[in-house]
């Protein structure tokens, strides 16, 4: 009798589990963009900065018949990092990806996911470079970037590719098309922060939907 209900304790203690962790897990799909209001300042995440140049210029542009979210201020300064932060979303840990064309720019061609943001001068980032050819993680603290690591992989500059990052605990992981290229553990950040696009100088580029999955807040 007290085996049959341990195990009804038990399972009933797994449902509880299960029905969390699906609620966790959950994927939000922001779509960045709308044909409806091209030109117009983004909708679904708040304009930033890090850095130098002033104010930045994210505008809803026409890419191949497809709306995007674009930086368009295109000021060649090297220490200046637009972000687009998505405040709604609060989380230590979770796991985001991002469609992106690089499309111009001479100092870069970046596309970059933030996550745990504190602010604007203080938070991860992964990030795709189409003139370097690497994908990079970064950690921002009090404006100043330091790499974390990094891979060498092609980055093609009018295609349409995939960036994902994913954070549990110390345990950070990078990919580009669905290939993980950086697997390493940092506990520089920790706890909960906003999450968000990132990108560099003048680089123009071009992102689709954005997707999150909240691991543990």
């Amino acid at each position: 009798m007290r085996t049959a209900r341990f195990r009804a304790g038990f399972n009933f203690l797994a449902s509880i589990l299960l029905v969390t962790n699906c609620v966790a897990d959950e994927v939000q799909v922001i779509h960045l963009a709308r044909p409806d209001v091209l030109g117009t300042p983004p909708e679904g995440c708040r304009p930033d900065l890090t850095g130098q140049g002033g104010p930045v210029a994210w505008r809803v542009l026409l890419l191949h018949n497809r709306p995007a979210l674009a930086e368009m201020s295109r000021v060649k300064v090297d220490h200046r990092f637009p972000l687009c932060v998505v405040d709604k979303v609060v989380a230590s840990d979770v796991e985001l990806g991002v469609s992106f064309t690089p499309i111009a720019g001479k100092i870069d061609q970046a596309a970059g996911l933030i996550f745990r943001v504190k602010d604007a001068d203080n938070y991860y980032v992964a990030r795709a470079n189409a003139l370097e050819n690497n994908v990079n993680l970064y950690h921002v603290v009090n404006g100043v970037r330091r790499q974390i690591a990094g891979a060498e992989v092609p980055v093609l500059n009018g295609k349409t590719q995939q960036l994902g990052v994913r954070i549990e605990g110390e345990a950070i992981e990078v990919s580009l098309d669905g290939r993980k290229l950086i697997a390493v553990n940092d506990r520089t950040i920790e706890g909960p922060g906003a999450v968000g696009l990132w990108t560099k100088a003048d680089s123009v580029t071009a992102f689709y939907e954005l997707t999150i999955s909240v691991l543990r807040k």
